[in-house]
Protein backbone atom coordinates (compact mmCIF):
# COMPACT_ATOMS: atom_id res chain seq x y z
CA UNK A 1 0.00 0.00 0.00
CA UNK A 2 1.37 3.35 -1.00
CA UNK A 3 1.85 6.21 1.46
CA UNK A 4 -0.95 8.14 -0.25
CA UNK A 5 -3.38 5.26 0.10
CA UNK A 6 -2.32 4.75 3.69
CA UNK A 7 -3.08 8.40 4.52
CA UNK A 8 -6.54 8.09 2.96
CA UNK A 9 -7.29 4.98 5.01
CA UNK A 10 -6.00 6.64 8.20
CA UNK A 11 -8.25 9.65 7.54
CA UNK A 12 -11.26 7.41 7.04
CA UNK A 13 -10.45 5.53 10.24
CA UNK A 14 -10.24 8.80 12.20
CA UNK A 15 -13.65 9.85 10.87
CA UNK A 16 -15.12 6.43 11.70
CA UNK A 17 -13.62 6.55 15.19
CA UNK A 18 -15.51 9.78 15.88
CA UNK A 19 -18.79 7.98 15.28
CA UNK A 20 -17.72 4.86 17.14
CA UNK A 21 -16.63 6.64 20.33
CA UNK A 22 -18.96 6.48 23.37
CA UNK A 23 -21.55 9.30 23.28
CA UNK A 24 -20.01 11.74 25.73
CA UNK A 25 -16.57 11.47 24.14
CA UNK A 26 -17.75 12.05 20.60
CA UNK A 27 -17.26 15.50 19.09
CA UNK A 28 -20.50 14.89 17.18
CA UNK A 29 -22.27 14.45 20.51
CA UNK A 30 -21.00 17.77 21.82
CA UNK A 31 -21.87 19.49 18.56
CA UNK A 32 -25.44 18.19 18.78
CA UNK A 33 -25.62 19.03 22.48
CA UNK A 34 -24.41 22.59 21.83
CA UNK A 35 -26.96 23.04 19.05
CA UNK A 36 -29.82 21.83 21.25
CA UNK A 37 -28.66 23.94 24.22
CA UNK A 38 -28.39 27.11 22.12
CA UNK A 39 -31.81 26.42 20.58
CA UNK A 40 -33.36 26.13 24.05
CA UNK A 41 -31.76 29.41 25.16
CA UNK A 42 -33.00 31.19 22.02
CA UNK A 43 -36.52 29.79 22.58
CA UNK A 44 -36.57 30.97 26.21
CA UNK A 45 -35.37 34.46 25.26
CA UNK A 46 -37.90 34.66 22.42
CA UNK A 47 -40.71 33.45 24.68
CA UNK A 48 -40.09 35.98 27.43
CA UNK A 49 -39.18 38.89 25.18
CA UNK A 50 -41.83 38.40 22.50
CA UNK A 51 -44.65 36.12 23.67
CA UNK A 52 -44.56 37.28 27.29
CA UNK A 53 -43.68 40.89 26.59
CA UNK A 54 -45.23 43.05 29.33
CA UNK A 55 -48.43 44.81 28.29
CA UNK A 56 -48.03 48.55 27.84
CA UNK A 57 -50.16 51.16 29.61
CA UNK A 58 -51.86 52.05 26.32
CA UNK A 59 -52.61 48.38 25.54
CA UNK A 60 -53.98 47.78 29.04
CA UNK A 61 -56.33 50.75 28.96
CA UNK A 62 -57.58 50.08 25.43
CA UNK A 63 -58.12 46.36 26.20
CA UNK A 64 -60.59 46.88 29.05
CA UNK A 65 -64.29 47.42 28.48
CA UNK A 66 -66.50 47.88 31.57
CA UNK A 67 -69.98 46.32 31.38
CA UNK A 68 -72.80 45.12 33.64
CA UNK A 69 -72.38 48.05 36.05
CA UNK A 70 -74.48 47.93 39.22
CA UNK A 71 -74.18 50.29 42.19
CA UNK A 72 -75.91 50.85 45.52
CA UNK A 73 -75.27 51.54 49.18
CA UNK A 74 -74.70 48.56 51.45
CA UNK A 75 -74.44 48.02 55.20
CA UNK A 76 -70.77 48.03 56.16
CA UNK A 77 -71.31 47.76 59.88
CA UNK A 78 -74.26 47.23 62.20
CA UNK A 79 -74.39 48.01 65.93
CA UNK A 80 -77.35 46.48 67.72
CA UNK A 81 -77.17 47.08 71.47
CA UNK A 82 -79.98 47.54 73.93
CA UNK A 83 -79.17 51.21 74.43
CA UNK A 84 -77.68 51.99 71.02
CA UNK A 85 -78.56 51.01 67.47
CA UNK A 86 -76.68 52.21 64.40
CA UNK A 87 -75.77 51.15 60.87
CA UNK A 88 -73.10 52.49 58.52
CA UNK A 89 -73.94 52.57 54.84
CA UNK A 90 -71.13 52.72 52.27
CA UNK A 91 -71.12 53.05 48.46
CA UNK A 92 -70.68 49.81 46.51
CA UNK A 93 -70.21 49.04 42.83
CA UNK A 94 -69.90 45.85 40.78
CA UNK A 95 -69.08 45.32 37.12
CA UNK A 96 -67.58 42.95 34.58
CA UNK A 97 -64.53 43.41 32.38
CA UNK A 98 -64.44 42.35 28.75
CA UNK A 99 -61.06 41.90 27.07
CA UNK A 100 -61.33 43.75 23.76
CA UNK A 101 -57.58 43.72 23.15
CA UNK A 102 -55.27 41.29 21.39
CA UNK A 103 -53.36 39.99 24.44
CA UNK A 104 -54.39 38.02 27.51
CA UNK A 105 -55.18 40.12 30.56
CA UNK A 106 -53.64 38.64 33.69
CA UNK A 107 -52.90 39.84 37.24
CA UNK A 108 -54.90 43.05 36.77
CA UNK A 109 -55.54 45.13 39.89
CA UNK A 110 -58.43 47.59 40.32
CA UNK A 111 -58.38 50.54 42.69
CA UNK A 112 -61.69 52.26 43.44
CA UNK A 113 -61.47 55.72 45.03
CA UNK A 114 -64.89 56.84 46.30
CA UNK A 115 -65.72 60.54 46.61
CA UNK A 116 -68.67 62.86 47.08
CA UNK A 117 -69.19 64.79 43.85
CA UNK A 118 -69.95 68.30 45.13
CA UNK A 119 -67.44 68.50 47.97
CA UNK A 120 -64.86 66.11 46.54
CA UNK A 121 -64.59 64.62 50.02
CA UNK A 122 -62.87 61.25 50.19
CA UNK A 123 -65.15 58.40 51.32
CA UNK A 124 -62.74 55.49 51.08
CA UNK A 125 -60.92 53.20 48.67
CA UNK A 126 -60.69 49.53 47.78
CA UNK A 127 -57.71 47.85 46.07
CA UNK A 128 -58.36 44.39 44.64
CA UNK A 129 -56.76 41.77 42.41
CA UNK A 130 -59.43 41.24 39.76
CA UNK A 131 -57.98 38.95 37.11
CA UNK A 132 -55.84 36.24 38.69
CA UNK A 133 -56.37 33.87 35.75
CA UNK A 134 -55.71 34.98 32.15
CA UNK A 135 -58.69 36.68 30.51
CA UNK A 136 -58.36 35.90 26.82
CA UNK A 137 -59.38 38.31 24.04
CA UNK A 138 -63.18 38.40 23.73
CA UNK A 139 -63.82 36.85 27.16
CA UNK A 140 -65.89 38.38 29.96
CA UNK A 141 -64.63 38.33 33.55
CA UNK A 142 -66.44 37.28 36.68
CA UNK A 143 -68.15 40.03 38.69
CA UNK A 144 -65.72 42.49 40.26
CA UNK A 145 -66.88 44.19 43.47
CA UNK A 146 -65.55 47.32 45.18
CA UNK A 147 -66.84 49.28 48.15
CA UNK A 148 -65.75 52.21 50.29
CA UNK A 149 -64.80 51.94 53.95
CA UNK A 150 -66.65 55.05 55.11
CA UNK A 151 -70.12 56.42 54.49
CA UNK A 152 -73.24 57.58 56.34
CA UNK A 153 -74.38 56.69 59.85
CA UNK A 154 -78.00 56.38 60.92
CA UNK A 155 -80.19 54.42 63.29
CA UNK A 156 -81.72 52.38 60.44
CA UNK A 157 -81.94 52.12 56.65
CA UNK A 158 -85.34 53.80 56.77
CA UNK A 159 -83.78 56.81 58.49
CA UNK A 160 -81.65 57.50 55.42
CA UNK A 161 -84.74 57.83 53.25
CA UNK A 162 -86.31 60.22 55.73
CA UNK A 163 -83.17 62.38 55.70
CA UNK A 164 -82.71 62.42 51.92
CA UNK A 165 -81.58 66.09 51.82
CA UNK A 166 -78.36 65.12 53.60
CA UNK A 167 -77.34 62.75 50.82
CA UNK A 168 -74.68 63.82 48.39
CA UNK A 169 -74.11 62.37 44.95
CA UNK A 170 -71.07 60.12 44.99
CA UNK A 171 -68.82 58.47 42.43
CA UNK A 172 -65.95 56.05 42.18
CA UNK A 173 -62.75 56.76 40.28
CA UNK A 174 -61.46 53.52 38.77
CA UNK A 175 -57.73 52.94 38.39
CA UNK A 176 -56.08 49.85 36.91
CA UNK A 177 -52.66 48.25 37.14
CA UNK A 178 -51.26 45.16 35.46
CA UNK A 179 -48.43 43.13 36.98
CA UNK A 180 -45.77 45.00 35.01
CA UNK A 181 -47.43 48.40 34.52
CA UNK A 182 -47.93 51.51 36.61
CA UNK A 183 -51.29 52.55 38.06
CA UNK A 184 -53.42 54.46 35.53
CA UNK A 185 -56.82 56.13 35.64
CA UNK A 186 -59.56 54.30 33.71
CA UNK A 187 -62.85 56.15 34.24
CA UNK A 188 -65.31 57.56 36.80
CA UNK A 189 -68.66 55.94 37.56
CA UNK A 190 -71.56 57.44 39.53
CA UNK A 191 -73.03 55.54 42.47
CA UNK A 192 -76.83 55.26 42.61
CA UNK A 193 -78.62 56.17 45.81
CA UNK A 194 -80.34 52.79 46.08
CA UNK A 195 -80.05 51.04 49.42
CA UNK A 196 -79.56 47.29 49.36
CA UNK A 197 -82.64 45.47 50.59
CA UNK A 198 -84.98 48.44 50.17
CA UNK A 199 -87.24 49.17 47.22
CA UNK A 200 -86.46 52.86 47.22
CA UNK A 201 -84.07 55.09 45.38
CA UNK A 202 -83.16 58.01 47.61
CA UNK A 203 -83.43 61.19 45.57
CA UNK A 204 -82.52 64.76 46.47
Amino acid sequence: MSDKEKKIVDSENIILEEYMKPGIFSSKFWLSFSFIFISIIIFIIFKFCVFNKPITVEELKSSIQISGISSQWIIKKKVNKDDFKEIILVPYISFHVKNIGEKDLEHVFFLGVFRFVNSGRFIGDNFKMALEQPLKPGQLSKKIELNAGLGYRASSKEAFEQNRKAWETSLVELYIKAKNSRLIFLKSLYISKKIKGMNIDVRI
